[in-house]
């Protein structure tokens, strides 16, 4: 029996040191995969480095903790992307890394490709583009909001409101109906205090000394003084009534846009668009350079 354990027991080591079998490997790091995407991307083989930074960056969260490292990250990957097709691809990746880092720039030393350099430039200067139009549309709103609350507001009265000659239609802004109000009671109360006024001066408080000659005369004025007195009143209630149903407390006043300062005028204008920026060309500096063997031309670009 003993010899049967032991037996078994050989057999099972030397199964378990059988040649070939090795231990399983450790699985790799993010700092291994990324040494790898660079070191692809570096030899050029853009191929190859793009699936291994985006699987370093994708899905989110990324698994580079580094901003340095998720920088230059996003960076590579759009190289890769545009050196493989994706144009489009390419600019969201570098807006990416603009966005951690707008101070961001491709190495010339390791991208040669003067496309990739000017599709990043291109990004840059849409994406400060579109900051500056951001920035005004909420500095815009923001004056906006100032200018709101600096409208006054003008308090009404309602003893106005009860007032004749339509100024209860005018305090309520009702122009049209106040000056209708104001001159149909005008003209009955003139013609009612014109006629008392003749008679009072031609017969008398009480018109007690009437020549009979004049008496049908003098009692057909008497009616149009009753006449336009109670026609007077009659407009007086109805533009009463009409003002008090149309009252308002206070109402906002209108802000005269010459008063206020230069920046707050004309807000709700559509703003002219600027002209669009001048795409900034990789060569941006030709200079003539004098040495001592000769002429020669210096060039300048911007990455």
């Amino acid at each position: 029996m003993r010899a049967a354990l032991i037996a078994l027991a050989l057999l099972s080591v030397t199964a378990k040191a059988a040649p070939g079998d090795e231990p399983p490997r450790p699985r790799s790091t993010p700092s291994d995969d990324l040494d790898k995407a660079r070191e692809a991307y570096r030899n050029g083989q853009y191929g190859i480095a793009l699936p291994l930074f985006n699987a370093l960056l994708y899905p989110p969260p990324p698994r580079l903790a580094s901003p340095r490292e998720l920088t230059d990250a996003y960076v590579a990957l759009g190289v890769c992307r545009f050196e493989t097709g994706d144009v489009i691809g390419a600019k969201r990746e570098f807006e990416q890394a603009l966005a951690l880092d707008p101070g961001s720039t491709i190495d010339p030393l390791i991208v040669s490709d003067g496309a990739v350099r000017q599709a990043f430039i291109e990004t840059k200067l849409d994406m400060r583009a579109r900051e500056r139009a951001e920035a005004e549309v909420k500095h815009r709103a923001e004056l906006r909001q100032l200018r709101n609350g600096m409208v006054g507001v003008e308090p009404h009265s309602l003893v106005v409101a009860l007032l004749p000659f339509g100024l209860g239609q005018f305090q309520n802004n009702q122009t049209l109906k106040g000056t209708v109000f104001a001159a149909s009671e005008g003209v009955t109360f003139v013609t009612s205090l014109g006629v008392w006024y003749y008679l009072v001066n031609e017969y008398g408080v009480r018109s007690t000394h009437v020549p009979l000659e004049d008496g049908p005369t003098v009692r057909h004025l008497q009616q149009i003084e009753i006449g336009g007195g109670i026609a007077f009143l009659g407009l007086w209630l109805w533009g009463a009534i009409d003002a008090y149903r149309h009252y308002k407390p206070s109402t906002q006043v209108e802000l005269d846009e010459s008063l206020l300062p230069p920046e707050l005028r004309d807000l709700d204008k559509p703003k002219k668009k600027p002209a669009p920026p001048k795409p900034t060309s990789l060569l941006e500096h030709i200079v003539p350079i004098v040495t001592q063997s000769g002429v020669g031309i210096g060039l300048g670009w911007e990455n």
